[in-house]
């Protein structure tokens, strides 16, 4: 005989599912689309591992953190990632 608590179990349990599946389905997504969306230099290129482009330096500045500064010392901003 099924009690009305062993049908909200078989309920709970298809919810956890689907919402893990949907879970995993939105960090796969979202993982796929950043490694994916093509952000490149203003020259084309794409960014080094640092997230500089071409003729930028990877600086420490300190409570800034790390950011590209043009190698003629005009103005520094983050790396693109």
């Amino acid at each position: 005989m099924k009690t009305k608590l062993s049908s909200y179990w078989y309920i709970f349990i298809i919810v956890f599912f689907l919402g893990a599946l949907s879970g995993w389905v939105i960090t796969v997504y979202s993982y796929s689309m950043k490694y994916e969306s093509g952000i490149l230099c203003s020259d084309g290129k794409e960014p080094d591992k640092n997230g500089c482009c071409t003729g930028e330096v990877y600086t420490d500045m300190g409570d800034l953190g790390f950011n590209c500064c043009p190698e003629d010392g005009s103005d520094c901003f983050p790396p693109i990632k």
